[in-house]
């Protein structure tokens, strides 16, 4: 008898195990400029699917370059997830979003979702757009200027590429077919939603 339930609590731990979506991973911003050595520092976290392809940026090549992602992911190797950050300036949140509907040249205007978002010291916007051949899927993020100014206060010469990377504007975007990402779209957001710096913010004084 003891065996018997042993046995079905293993089972169902073992299930539980599979079913869990994702785990925690890091994610390195970008090599800098002053930089002679190609040098990328663990920056953010976020949790990730073991089903996903994870794409990180040839430690040969810079990156600085911002047009050029941060790492990107793949899902079924259709649905492709594009992480960029942008050290040097601080850009408007809804300027990415005008940029994204620009791109959906068919997406009448009225049928863009744009909702504003708030988590883990970040702002801006979620942004959705449906076309009959892909789904846009954004998330247009900025440090609020409470966080931004208590990391502006602790920059020195040694930190200082480093926090630049941490006050940097982020954004997600994942592109694919659309029922195919309504399927895995849970999966999606509960990435979205977990991205988060990976060091602790200094209270500004």
């Amino acid at each position: 008898m003891n065996q018997a339930i042993i046995f079905i609590i293993l089972l169902f731990c073992l299930s539980c195990d599979q079913k869990r979506p994702n785990d925690w991973q890091t994610i390195s911003g970008r090599d800098s400029p002053q930089e002679r050595l190609i040098i990328r520092h663990p920056i953010y976290r976020a949790r990730i699917p073991k089903s996903w392809k994870r794409v990180d940026p040839s430690p040969e090549t810079s990156i600085v370059d911002t047009t050029l992602p941060i790492i990107e992911f793949w899902i079924e190797d259709q649905i492709r997830i594009t992480l960029h950050n942008f050290p040097a300036d601080r850009i408007p949140p809804m300027a990415q979003i005008t940029r994204w509907k620009s791109q959906l040249k068919e997406l009448p205007p009225k049928e863009a979702l744009v909702e504003p978002v708030s988590r883990a010291g970040y702002a801006g916007f979620y942004f959705e757009g449906r076309t009959k051949e892909k789904l846009v899927m954004g998330w247009a993020l900025q440090l609020d200027h409470e966080h931004y100014r208590a990391l502006s206060k602790h920059v020195n010469e040694s930190n200082r590429g480093f926090i630049q990377q941490m006050k940097a504007d982020v954004t997600i975007k994942v592109v694919g077919p659309p029922d195919l990402s309504d399927q895995h779209r849970g999966e999606i957001t509960v990435f979205a939603n977990s991205f988060e710096l990976i060091q602790e913010i200094p209270r500004s004084s």
